[in-house]
């Protein structure tokens, strides 16, 4: 995991239909930057040059899948933009 004060480096393997994947189909774990957080769920990221936004439990310090790497918590991105 990096961290700036502006961003952090994370992975994730939620599904964008925007890059290719199908819905309710495993997806690729990918990496992606963290840019903003809502102070609530949801995180705005960019992956594979698209800008998106995921809630924070599909964020994960290392990579892996969902419920087998540890997720972010609220501390660990309240620092970030809103």
């Amino acid at each position: 995991m990096t961290s700036q004060n502006n961003y952090i480096t994370a992975w994730t393997d939620y599904p964008f239909i925007e890059l290719g994947d199908k819905e309710y189909e495993e997806a690729p774990v990918r990496q992606c930057i963290v840019t903003s957080y809502d102070g609530d769920k949801y995180c705005k990221i960019k992956v594979e040059g698209t800008t998106t936004e995921i809630k924070s439990g599909y964020l994960y310090k290392q990579p892996g899948r969902y419920g087998e790497v540890k997720a972010f918590r609220h501390k660990d991105l309240e620092h970030l933009e809103k």
